[in-house]
């Protein structure tokens, strides 16, 4: 009888044996599926590191590009101002050449 106090049918010798056996062949196809998802998962815990470092690279690259946008601001803010300087120099030799040179406009 069981706990529940139903009757177990007489096992003979033979069938707890085919019943072990089978016991045994299940718990060995389940190690050998557990050997394989363990391969599985060291393949992709690599992989993951991998792709891992490539982000690191990656973010490391966007990093650099983003100072190196705040430095193209920074010159593109600073050309306004020497252009207009530089086209006020332009302007006053134009000028100074015209009345040195007696240049004049027709």
């Amino acid at each position: 009888m069981d706990d529940f106090g139903n009757e177990l049918p007489a096992l003979t010798r033979q069938q707890i044996n085919q019943r072990f056996d089978t016991g045994s062949e299940r718990m060995a196809a389940i190690e050998g599926e557990l050997g394989r998802a363990l391969q599985q998962l060291g393949k992709t815990r690599q992989e993951l590191g991998e792709l891992k470092q490539q982000l690191a690279d990656l973010l490391e690259f966007f990093t650099a590009m983003k100072g190196a946008f705040k430095v193209l601001n920074w010159l593109g803010k600073l050309a306004r101002p020497t252009a207009a300087i530089v086209a006020l120099g332009v302007a006053l030799t134009a000028a100074w050449n015209a009345a040195r040179g007696g240049i004049s406009p027709k």
